[in-house]
């Protein structure tokens, strides 16, 4: 059974250099006028680790124990590469190593409708790609990091004048295409749009890792049971629940690690380019955009963490956002935003500024606090969320996740710690937390709750008794040396 990646959420950043070749992206961008020249900006990230300070002996522990565990066999991966699912009406995978991937069909046109989907694994029965009138559909795929194919799979329907089989190739440069299956008949031909299940084994293919796999689908009349007369132009056809599987490099500690970059025009306000990178801790690799001559913002987030951030593809500077769910708790966020101006052919410096700060809870408890086993925190303030263009936009988003941390404490270690997303804002935002506290019976012992008000960047602390203050009354210190540190006691 293939598994998906599960990496633990500490990182240490040292990236030079991301690679983005664009023309493979202008699914999300506004297409470039062709009567411009276009010119190549090359993008260098400095080194930003230096920036990150130590945060406590019992993370540099964990770090040594992680290096000591780190095997060559856990330095890959053995599941999903790429998946799509469709559900969220976009062409955005949920599972994937580059952006530089692309969906086209009918000679080159990008698909954008979408009809009731099917289930898979954990992920709803929601929306499937749609096409009418289907000629060819190609799925093209950088086979970034990969060292191993073994399956291809996916759901398909047809409505009643759709097609109901369709042959199946494969191509390393677009055009040259080999058969992986000529007939793929469908099972169920009578009920329109009902769902057939087709899986193909491509770990006997010999391909290039190197370059580029494209997968070409052309449908066919196949055998119609009692369903209409095949029509090319009127039938309808649905691919849901598309998925690559292999073996890859690991994302080295987390499920995401993956950066963000969004261009917008100074002047409209418009996405020119926008899309993401998957990088592996250390890789050192290139970062160049090609842009018309003109005065550009651009916004670049880079996020290791276990889940993916909440930012919209589509959209002009004002309805540009950042957010990232509570219960991401470890979610390390760096990101900036840079004006330039473009006359030709130029390589900028970057650094990258820490959007989060850190959440530190200090017990100064006299007494054993070997009986607490649980700790639920809840966010009692606004949800957040960080809009660079629009700082009064109303809340895009609903979160209603907690944060779960299940403390080991003994007498060397009565500290718990989270991070919390705020993005980059000049102004303290006020936090508040719930905290509940509970024992190894699931029985709830105490709850309390703690404020501030921070800027990004921050460490904030708390610091006073668990168990022996009924009435909380924390002292918070700020750390402003992270850029910053708070304290907050309670007796």
């Amino acid at each position: 059974m293939m598994k998906r990646p599960i990496h633990s959420v500490w990182y240490s950043f040292s990236i030079l250099f991301i690679m983005l070749n664009m023309t493979s992206c202008k699914k999300n961008a506004a297409e470039p006028n062709d009567a411009q020249e276009g010119y190549t900006i090359g993008f260098r990230f400095q080194e930003f680790e230096q920036h990150a300070s130590t945060l406590g002996a019992k993370r540099a522990t964990n770090g040594k124990n992680r290096t000591v565990a780190n095997t060559t066999t856990q330095n890959v991966y053995e599941g999903h590469i790429y998946y799509w699912s469709f559900n969220a009406e976009t062409l955005l995978p949920d599972i994937y190593p580059s952006t530089h991937w692309s969906i086209t069909y009918n000679q080159g046109q990008t698909p954008d409708e979408y009809g009731i989907g099917w289930a898979y694994e954990d992920h709803a029965a929601g929306r499937a790609l749609s096409i009418k009138g289907l000629n060819e559909l190609i799925f093209k795929m950088p086979l970034t990091n990969v060292s191993a194919l073994q399956e291809l799979a996916f759901d398909v329907s047809s409505s009643g004048t759709g097609p109901k089989s369709f042959s199946l190739s494969f191509s390393q440069d677009g055009e040259n295409y080999t058969v992986i299956e000529e007939n793929n008949q469908f099972t169920n031909t009578n009920t329109p749009q009902a769902k057939n299940t087709f899986s193909f084994v491509l770990e006997d293919q010999l391909l290039d890792f190197s370059r580029d796999l494209y997968i070409k689908l052309m449908p066919k009349a196949g055998n119609r049971g009692s369903a209409s007369d095949y029509n090319e132009t009127t039938g309808t056809m649905r691919i849901d629940n598309f998925r690559v599987s292999g073996i890859a490099d690991k994302v080295a500690d987390a499920n995401v690690r993956r950066v963000h970059y969004h261009v917008f025009d100074a002047t409209t306000r418009n996405l020119m380019l926008s899309g993401a990178d998957h990088f592996r801790e250390g890789a050192l690799s290139d970062f160049a955009l090609t842009l018309p001559a003109g005065d550009y913002i651009a916004s670049f987030v880079a996020n290791v963490s276990n889940a993916e951030l909440n930012i919209p593809e589509t959209g002009d500077a004002l309805t540009y956002f950042i957010a990232n769910t509570f219960s991401n708790s470890k979610a390390e966020i760096f990101g900036v935003l840079d004006t330039f101006s473009v006359q030709g052919d130029m390589q900028k410096d970057i650094e990258l500024n820490r959007y989060y700060s850190e959440i530190r809870f200090a017990f100064t408890d006299v007494g054993d606090l070997s009986e607490v086993a649980k700790l639920i925190v809840k966010r009692e303030h606004d949800v957040n969320f960080y809009a660079p263009f629009h700082p009064t936009m109303d809340n895009p988003i609903e979160d209603s996740s907690e944060i779960v941390l299940l403390p080991q404490f003994d007498e060397a270690n009565r500290e718990v710690f989270f991070n919390q997303f705020i993005g980059n804002t000049p102004i303290p935002v006020p936090l508040k937390y719930t905290v509940d506290v509970y024992d190894a019976s699931d029985e709830l012992i105490r709850t309390f709750q703690v404020e501030s008000e921070i800027r990004n960047n921050i460490q904030l602390l708390f610091r006073g008794k668990l168990l022996d203050a009924p009435n909380g009354q924390f002292v918070v210190r700020l750390n402003e040396n992270w850029d910053g540190e708070k304290q907050v006691d309670f007796n």
